[in-house]
């Protein structure tokens, strides 16, 4: 496994029920991958507007993480760990 640094914003695909966002699939690079697992969530609220980070597992088994900046509802994509 390896951990290859990304920080760039992509789109993302997301249900928000109960006041909680839940990343479904995001886009990078022309290709769409699917979330198949949340492994963990949390918050930052060391700055003015909070973020909200997520640890997502796509569809191939790569783990990947997103923040969403709540002061402009961007989602960035933070990392990803490759598998293989």
């Amino acid at each position: 496994m390896r951990l290859e640094p990304i920080d760039e914003p992509v789109a993302v695909r997301a249900e928000f029920r109960g006041g909680m966002a839940t990343p479904l699939a995001f886009r990078r690079n022309g290709r769409e991958h699917r979330i198949t697992c949340v492994n963990a969530r949390w918050l930052d609220r060391a700055g003015r507007h909070p973020l909200f980070y997520f640890s997502v597992t796509d569809e191939h088994g790569d783990v990947y993480q997103l923040h969403l900046q709540s002061a402009d509802l961007v989602w960035r994509l933070d990392s990803v760990v490759l598998e293989g």
